[in-house]
């Protein structure tokens, strides 16, 4: 990844792109957020991108992520006001105050402002000190907010420890910026990490095991009660181990691309690997491990499209066909 060509791209958004790709960016943290909203207009009160941590949203913990595509680095008297219209809406009982407040600022902010973020204290201080100069006349247009002793006195009770800045640094070492910069400028997701494969059978993947199994036992002409009863025959024992291997490499990039992409991306690849082998798998055969064995071969031919296709091993090939078996779409026995 070069990381200048990405600078250059996020500091080329327009305003309200910014806010769409913060609004990406912070949906694309896992578990952290409950919801995550865009708010726009002149009703947004203070709010650009906010990340809600349960669902009574507002009238619970929520991050607010002030967006700033500016030319220049962040001036400190639109900071302070910033933060003086999201105290006043709060007070005002539009919102519980942020427990997390972030300027999103890919130029910077000036070393003023930063000193501040970095000065809760200091910070308090300025916001109270210096109202009528940064917020009194700011928040409201035409209209003059002072600082009465009711708003005084919240504006004390702030947390101003939660403000903090993020600047283009910050967003790309970012790991859950990956799939933002694949959606907005289709960013190379980089290779998939192999599948670990555990000791033991996990219940998940039983169903594609169990289908294995009886595949062997058709070609022996046994009934094999469980895969532990193959233990005697080397060659299938041999040959399972090689299967569950390509599962978990398929698993493993399954998980891969699914966080560093989208769903669609995966689905596209499986769609590709489904249809390049579903008529071999439907096609006559000796019995169902000559019918495993032939889709094998057919996978690892294939040729996915879209930007997967370069990271498309063989063996997670051959291993999306185990979880197609897993879930029912490809059956071995007919």
């Amino acid at each position: 990844m070069k990381k200048p060509a990405y600078d250059r791209l996020i500091l080329s958004l327009t305003d309200v792109e910014l806010e769409q790709f913060v609004r990406d960016w912070a949906s694309s943290k896992g578990s952290i957020y409950f919801e995550v909203t865009r708010f726009a207009g002149t009703s947004d009160f203070g709010r650009d991108v906010v990340g809600f941590l349960s669902k009574e949203k507002h009238e619970g913990d929520w991050h607010n992520y002030q967006c700033k595509q500016y030319g220049k680095p962040l001036p400190t008297n639109t900071g302070i006001c910033e933060i003086g219209k999201i105290l006043y809406y709060a007070f005002m009982k539009q919102f519980s105050v942020p427990t997390k407040y972030l300027f999103v600022a890919p130029r910077g902010i000036n070393r003023n402002l930063e000193k501040l973020i970095f000065n809760p204290t200091l910070f308090k201080k300025e916001i109270i000190d210096e109202w009528d100069k940064y917020c009194a006349k700011n928040i409201i247009d035409g209209d003059t907010i002072k600082l009465d002793k009711a708003l005084k006195d919240f504006i004390c009770d702030f947390d101003f420890s939660v403000i903090s800045r993020v600047n283009l640094d910050d967003m790309l070492c970012d790991p859950s910026i990956t799939p933002v910069l694949f959606k907005w400028f289709g960013a190379a997701p980089g290779e998939a990490p192999k599948g670990d494969v555990p000791t033991s059978i996990e219940s998940t993947e039983l169903n594609y095991i169990n289908k294995l199994v009886k595949a062997y036992a058709e070609r022996e002409g046994v009934i094999f009660s469980s895969h532990e009863d193959i233990a005697s025959y080397p060659e299938h024992s041999n040959h399972l181990s090689r299967q569950r291997e390509r599962y978990y490499d398929a698993d493993a990039f399954k998980r891969f691309y699914r966080d560093n992409t989208d769903q669609s991306t995966i689905d596209s690849f499986s769609n590709d690997v489904y249809h390049g082998v579903v008529d071999i798998c439907n096609a006559n055969h000796q019995d169902a491990l000559s019918r495993v064995d032939a889709v094998m071969a057919q996978a690892a031919n294939v040729k996915p499209s879209g930007p997967l296709a370069e990271y498309a091993r063989v063996p997670v090939k051959q291993g999306i066909c185990h979880h197609f078996a897993n879930e029912d779409l490809l059956k071995w026995q007919k």
